[in-house]
């Protein structure tokens, strides 16, 4: 019973992005409605929403690449990533990206016109794509062997080249990120609640590296103002965005200031969840 009390009381008071939508009123105005998503996304993260039908996560540590499906679909495919001990080559850069270009066949003039079949670019001359020819095939979910993009069975490029337009989201990570992404459903889309991102800009980054500091110093709940949003059209620059690391996200410190209804409020709960954890009485035998 305590930990729910807990649990009720830091939500109260605790509205943080990328973990629950805002606070909503009840029928009565007094009243407040604790999202119980809240429980379920502890920690905290940096959420970016999206309006896409599909987003892709690729876990440059296990060498998968996960598909989310707005339908709840997950699907993983098995790749090969930039290595760095490879002549020439990179490690693929971690960040948050949208799908820039896409083409059934490119030529890398970089690399002895190498043919790369169902390109999609996702920063710059980084992309997902496949090869002709079976040797690559061995290194796929098993270790790095790219020059820096990223390597998929010319199966699975094919099918996620007919299924994701430009502008579809890409996070790469490395270690767990403190920046994810989420589904938004249209209908909650509501003026001074959310941000559309736009291609990008000084102000942009300075505004999404600033939320990501926050979080670091345990601040998260100033930066619950405007939730951001990638609505599946637009194409971010090359460079992306950074999507942080997990690690060094603190126990986030909650607001210093309540309004005198708030904490009521927080007191109603807890003494609800307390007279709820209490068996009634029975009533006496006669």
């Amino acid at each position: 019973m305590r930990s729910a009390v807990a649990a009720l009381f830091i939500a109260a008071m605790v509205p943080l992005p990328g973990v629950v939508e805002p606070v909503r009123r009840a029928m009565d105005p007094t009243a407040w409605v604790i999202p119980p998503e809240f429980v379920g996304f502890l920690p905290v993260r940096d959420t970016i929403y999206t309006l896409a039908e599909s987003f892709l996560e690729l876990d440059l540590s296990r060498q998968r690449l996960i598909l989310h499906r707005r339908t709840g679909e997950q699907r993983s495919f098995k790749v090969s990533s930039g290595a760095p001990w490879v002549r020439d080559g990179m490690e693929t850069p971690t960040g948050l990206y949208t799908i820039q270009t896409k083409a059934t066949q490119a030529i890398s003039r970089q690399f002895d016109s190498t043919v790369m079949l169902w390109w999609m670019g996702f920063s710059g001359n980084i992309g997902f794509h496949a090869l002709e020819g079976w040797g690559y095939y061995r290194h796929l979910g098993e270790r790095a062997s790219s020059h820096g993009c990223v390597r998929l069975s010319r199966e699975d490029a094919q099918e996620l080249y007919r299924l994701l337009p430009r502008g579809t989201p890409v996070l790469v990570y490395k270690e767990p990120p403190a920046r994810v992404l989420a589904f938004l459903e249209p209908e909650l889309l509501r003026p001074g609640e959310f941000w559309i991102l736009s291609p990008g800009g000084a102000e942009q980054a300075w505004q999404l590296n600033w939320r990501l500091e926050l979080l670091y110093a345990g601040r998260a709940y100033q930066a619950r103002r405007l939730r951001p949003v990638l609505d599946g059209r637009t194409i971010l620059r090359p460079g992306g965005y950074p999507v942080g690391e997990a690690s060094r996200i603190p126990p986030q410190h909650p607001p210093l200031l309540f309004a005198v209804s708030e904490l009521r409020t927080v007191a109603a709960v807890t003494l609800a969840v307390q007279r709820a954890s209490v068996p009634e009485e029975a009533e006496p035998s006669r």
